[in-house]
This record gives C-alpha cells, structure tokens and sequence, in this order.
C-alpha cells in the first residue's frame, strides 16, 4: 500500500514538473462600447487618509479613461500551500456607464406602454378618486456626466434609475400637486401639473448624472371606479351634444341673415330697376315735349321766312314799276290781289 502512495505521489510530482509551476498568467482585457464611458479604480492598495476621496466625483472623473480596451494588471493570489497553488487576480476593476437613452411608457391599459402591462402612476385627488396617469419619459447620460452619474448610482444600470428613482420622484410630485386640488378642477389643470412635475424631476436628476430629455403625459386620466368615468363621458356627450346644437343654431342664423341680405339686395334692385324705367319714361316724355315745342318753333319760323320773303319780293316788284307805264298785263287798277299799290301815289 505504501508502494502506491509512493507511486501516486511521484505521479503528481511528475505532472507538477510536467506542467510548470502554476496557472499561466494570461493578459485579460475589458472592451469599452461606444455608447459606454469606462473608469478603472484600484481594487487593492488604499489607505485610510484615500478613504474620503475613494470614489468622490472627482476622483471617478480621474479614473475616466479614453481607450476602447483596457488591460487589467494581475498579480499571484495563494489558493494553497505548494509553490503552483495560486491563481492571477485583478489589481484594478473597469466600471462602465452604459450611456444608451433609455425610454419608458407607463400606461394604465393592458397590452400597452413599454411592459405591457398596467404601469400607470395613480394618484388621488382633494375629493378622494382614484385614478392612473400615463407618463412617458426618456433619460440618458452625457459623457461629461458619467462620473457623477456612477458616483450616485454605483451598481445601478440606467434602465433600473429610470424605473424605480425617476418613477418614484415623478409619481411623487404627481400625487402631490393633484391632491390640492378637486377632481373636476384637477382634469382641467393636467398639464400645468404635467409641467410642474416635468421640471422638477429634470432638475433633480440633472445634478445626479441624468439627463431626462422628456417627461409628459401618455394617455388620459384612467378612473379606479368605472363609474366615474362613465359619467364623465356622458357628461362630456351632454355637452357636446349642447355645442353642437349651438353651432347649429348659429349656423342657422347666419343662413338667415344671408336669406335677409339677398332678399333686401333683390328688393333694392327691384327699386333700382323702377326708378331706371320711370327715369327713362320721364327723359321720353321730356324729350318728346321738347321735339313738339322744338318743331311749333321751327314751323313758326319757316312761316315767318316765307313771309318775310315773300314782303322782299313784293318790295322789289314794286320798286321796278315806273311811273305811269304798266305792263300790259298788269291786273286793273283796285283789283285785291294788287294789295292796294295801284292806289299808291309815285313820290
């Protein structure tokens, strides 16, 4: 039995020898993305006076490096008491940031938002109702942010901040805002309250590393009592239902009011029309009584030219008789058509 123990035992010794004198120190390497921000922090070797400033904001961003890969430094680490028990360790560990938007949907219906699933944020009013607001948000990290972002959230990914601190501060400033006020003056005032919570919640993340690039509502207001929103929508129907009435009757006066203006148009031309006929009629008569006058004038003229012509010619007839001599055909003295020049003595 002693002589294979012995055997056995060269047998060790003989792979021992055959296989050197311990594990191979084999360089490990980190890759950083593209999307990522790596910093590489001592895992050994810090004194207690480095204690306050151990990973401190300032110390993260030191530790900030710029390379794609990173070569971890190794040192021998005893797992036992022959000379080859031992394994290489890392002396220094790279963090990374993943530094990827990340969106979330919250929404109080199924089979909706990002899980799928009921996620919206409920909160209560001044009057006791329930009821699920939907939220969307988008967050990242900006390179220049990634030391203070790991210094506040060491261990965390952004997806789980975003889920679980982003949340809780936005549904927070949610339910406080709508608790000050009723239901009724709460619906109105939504997107004030969106507003307020928006700001807050950037600012606050904003010194922890994150930037939340967008912070609103995702759907409308989701009742817990059916009912309730039953009653909205029909009220809501009610007052549709009045406006539109409304408009119809606003619509029908205008179309009256139109009627009236075309029938006082149609009237006034009428009017219009009138007044030209008897204006024409009028000019005709007018016209028609000055011809007459016009032509009492002329035919009173014409007599009075010809019997002006006619004095002249007798003038001149008389004029070229001589004394004494008559024509031979001369009328007899005293007849009429002489018109008494017979009996006219010569001068």
């Amino acid at each position: 039995m002693k002589q294979v123990f012995k055997l056995a035992l060269v047998g060790v010794i003989a792979v021992g020898l055959m296989t050197g004198c311990g594990p191979a120190k084999v360089e490990k390497f980190e890759e950083i993305l593209a999307n990522e921000t790596a910093f590489v922090v001592p895992l050994e070797g810090a004194s207690k006076s480095g204690q306050a400033q151990f990973m401190s904001e300032d110390y993260l961003n030191q530790a900030k490096v710029a390379t794609k890969r990173v070569s971890l430094s190794l040192r021998k680490h005893s797992t036992g008491r022959l000379w080859m028990s031992y394994k290489w360790i890392p002396t220094v560990k790279v963090i990374k940031v993943n530094r990827q938007p990340v969106t979330r949907e919250w929404t109080g219906k199924e089979d909706t938002g990002t899980a799928g699933r009921d996620e919206a944020l409920w909160v209560e009013s001044a009057d006791s109702i329930g009821f699920g607001v939907g939220v969307n948000t988008t967050a990242m990290v900006t390179e220049e942010d990634a030391a203070k972002f790991l210094y506040y959230f060491a261990g965390k990914s952004l997806s789980v901040v975003v889920d679980e601190n982003v949340r809780g501060k936005v549904n927070s400033v949610l339910s406080r805002e709508f608790a000050a006020h009723d239901l009724e003056k709460g619906r109105g005032m939504k997107n004030e309250i969106f507003a307020i919570a928006s700001e807050e919640t950037i600012n606050a993340f904003k010194k922890m590393g994150v930037t939340i690039t967008n912070l609103g509502l995702a759907e409308g207001l989701v009742y817990a009592d059916k009912e309730i929103q039953t009653a909205i929508n029909e009220k809501f129907r009610a007052e549709m239902d009045i406006q539109i009435q409304e408009q119809k009757n606003k619509a029908q006066i205008q179309i009256n009011e139109r009627n009236v203006a075309i029938a006082e148009a149609l009237a006034a031309a009428k009017v219009k029309e009138a007044e030209g006929m008897i204006a024409i009629e009028d000019a005709k008569a007018s016209a028609a009584q000055n011809f007459a006058k016009a032509l009492d004038a002329r035919i009173a003229q014409v007599d009075l030219e010809i019997r002006r012509m006619d004095a002249e010619a007798r003038l001149t007839f008389a004029q070229n008789i001589q004394p004494g001599v008559l024509p031979a055909n001369i009328m007899p003295q005293g007849s009429g058509m002489l018109f008494g020049l017979d009996t006219k003595k010569a001068e």
